[in-house]
């Protein structure tokens, strides 16, 4: 049960919950808990559990086309809910509408009979927009959800059309100022930064930051698939990249296309107390993805949060970091893909991407893909 005192409460975040792949059997197989049983025994005594549900459903109007997708089953994402404890998930994310909108309702019906709180995604911009405001043990929670648009989501949300709730700096500036008028803590879920790269952009860290100096408390980073550090910041605690929680193999056409590795099957769990004033304490605890087990305190994640949070701590100039970026974002990157059965399945357009990558790591402009 949650331990929160009156007046004090704690949350705990996960990164990304890509639930397909080798994560459907898990499901089917009623293998949920044994599989998370080490994450959900860390954060039995928290009183929120947050996640970047990073998985849709295939429904009535098919798939979009793009490769890869995210496509889960409704007992595999149940299940894995059910199991960590999950009580509220961002949407804002570059894998949302991979089921189209018929896909986004499935998910979003099933959340809500899951008793599951959810933002960052809608209908309409106005709705995915909308904060989600949830109050554990007297301390008022405000959440807001954004996916940056250099990670290629597939629907962005407008007045006239649904999909994801953009990252605007500038606007969502503004939205945090006027919810924590509202609230005690306003907590920020932000899907973006470069795949593959432990360290953060230096606009990535100015735009963080300024979020906290506008009353955020808490900011949660996720969709590079690798852990970037953790900082506290004047009254906030800003985690930069928080990692997959659950990951797996990718095929397209019928070929492995993305094979994972232990850098992207690391991650961490951040826990923050909080009472209605002030942010208590903060605790990152590594996990990595053992098979189809998730394991805490890995000594082989806890490495890998180490070197981010040094990296993060000695900063750098933005000519460095471009160096970093087309080392970890490029040259590794195209490393891990020299498995035979991942060659196979490169295409030109790959090629193009490679291009892209380079010229957007000298330049620093945002990734392609």
């Amino acid at each position: 049960m949650p331990s929160g005192s009156a007046g004090t409460v704690r949350i705990a975040a996960l990164g990304d919950l890509m639930l397909a792949g080798q994560w459907h059997d898990v499901g089917l197989d009623g293998r949920a808990a044994d599989a998370f049983r080490d994450v959900r025994a860390l954060v039995a005594e928290d009183d929120l559990v947050f996640a970047n549900l990073e998985t849709t459903i295939e429904a009535g109007d098919g798939r979009i086309d793009k490769e890869p997708l995210v496509l889960g089953r409704p007992e595999s994402v149940c299940g894995a809910l059910a199991a960590l404890g999950v009580g509220v998930v961002n949407l804002a994310n570059n894998h949302a509408f991979d089921g189209h909108l018929a896909g986004f309702e499935e998910i979003r019906a099933l959340l809500v009979r899951e008793h599951v709180g959810y933002f960052g995604a809608g209908r309409s911009a106005a709705e995915a927009a909308r904060p989600l405001v949830v109050e554990r043990s007297g301390v008022r929670l405000g959440w807001l959800g954004y996916v940056a648009t250099d990670t290629r989501p597939s629907h962005v949300a407008s007045a006239a059309g649904f999909g994801a709730n953009p990252l605007i700096p500038e606007r969502a500036l503004e939205d945090v100022s006027r919810l924590r008028r509202d609230v005690d803590h306003v907590v920020v879920s932000l899907h973006w930064g470069v795949e593959y790269c432990h360290v953060p952009s230096p606009e990535q860290i100015r735009v963080a930051r300024a979020l906290v100096d506008r009353g955020a408390s808490v900011i949660l980073g996720h969709h590079a698939h690798v852990v970037q550090g953790v900082e506290t910041y004047r009254d906030g605690v800003i985690a930069y990249g928080l990692g997959n929680a659950t990951t797996t193999d990718f095929d397209v056409g019928g070929r492995l296309a993305i094979k994972q590795s232990r850098r992207t099957r690391s991650a961490l769990v951040l826990r923050v107390r909080l009472d209605r004033n002030s942010v208590l304490d903060v605790e990152a605890v590594p996990i990595r993805c053992v098979g189809s087990r998730l394991v805490v305190r890995d000594a082989y994640a806890a490495r890998m949060l180490g070197r981010a949070n040094r990296a993060l701590r000695h900063g750098g100039s933005v000519g460095l970091w471009r160096v970093r970026r087309l080392l970890e974002d490029v040259v590794l990157r195209t490393a891990w893909k020299l498995d035979p059965r991942v060659i196979r399945s490169l295409r030109i357009h790959h090629v193009g991407r490679l291009l892209g990558n380079v010229v957007g790591a000298v330049s620093g402009r945002g990734p392609t893909g």
